[in-house]
């Protein structure tokens, strides 16, 4: 009898062990307060912001720098001195915090998709058309899941 119990409930854990597909549900939106929840960079990020709004390009610059000591790793806070440094004309320098933004970023192939169109404006904006069309095609890439399983 107790040789028929033990079956039976190693029936049930084997039962209970089986693989189940993997389902892939659609990720929401990585934001800055995700990425810095609980981190003082997040007000400075806020401040930063509050300064581009008021036409400030030099003092966000200078809060997101103080942002960046604090969380030295966020790739949202390189985008957005990406973004400044394309506002500003310095295409050159947006592509650089953009490829730090994209090395540092979770994977979320809507994110890095966003990133890779920034890098794809800045090479533009520096002549390079080619390099533009690769970015572009990597965004692409991650914005269709279809493409990333083949």
């Amino acid at each position: 009898m107790q040789r028929l119990v033990r079956l039976v409930l190693i029936s049930a854990v084997m039962v209970g062990c089986a693989v189940k597909p993997v389902v892939e549900e659609p990720q929401e939106p990585i934001t800055a307060s995700q990425e810095l929840e609980g981190s003082p960079a997040l007000s400075l990020l806020a401040s930063a912001e509050q300064a581009r709004q008021q036409g400030d390009n030099s003092r966000a610059e200078r809060y997101l720098e103080r942002a960046l000591n604090i969380a030295p790793d966020s790739s949202w806070l390189y985008k957005q001195l990406a973004d400044l440094r394309l506002t500003e004309g310095d295409a050159r320098g947006a592509e650089g915090f953009a490829l730090k933004a994209l090395r540092l970023a979770p994977d979320h192939p809507a994110y890095q998709a966003g990133l890779w169109e920034l890098v794809a404006t800045a090479r533009d904006r520096q002549g390079d058309a080619a390099g533009a069309k690769a970015a572009r095609e990597r965004a692409a890439t991650l914005r269709d899941p279809e493409s990333r399983k083949a």
